[in-house]
């Protein structure tokens, strides 16, 4: 790790998470994200890892060729970042999908060390199902 890498604040690494995550510059991401990052993802099994996190992230967006994670709130306290977060995307036949989110990121050392991810995984299964 760069010592550039380790002055950036919290808020300025979860901001460069955003941008990886809608650029889907896994370079980038890799960059953020701790080697041992431990991972919650709503609805699915914890990920321990960078590489697999950007796997679960890659194989995602395969269902969701079109998205966009827009933070909308910053909420910082120390190493904490909450994020409020509007996702907008589509599925590879075009049907439209929009949701909030809140994700917690713990940042050490210039990278997410912890992401908790949080959304209404039934609504989202409900509305891919046309429900």
């Amino acid at each position: 790790m760069s010592a550039e890498g380790s002055t950036k604040s919290p808020l300025a690494v979860v901001k460069d998470y955003f941008t990886a995550l809608n650029d889907e510059d896994w370079d980038l991401m890799a960059s953020v994200l701790h080697p041992q990052l431990d991972l919650i993802p709503s609805g699915s099994r914890p990920r321990i890892g960078s590489d697999k996190a950007i796997t679960m992230f890659q194989k995602i967006f395969e269902r969701f060729p079109v998205h966009q994670d827009n933070p909308t709130r910053f909420l910082e306290a120390g190493n904490t970042v909450v994020v409020e977060i509007t996702f907008n995307g589509a599925t590879q036949d075009g049907q439209v999908v929009s949701f909030d989110a809140v994700d917690i990121f713990d940042v050490e050392g210039g990278r997410i060390c912890r992401l908790s991810q949080w959304f209404d995984t039934a609504a989202l299964a409900a509305a891919l199902q046309g429900e």
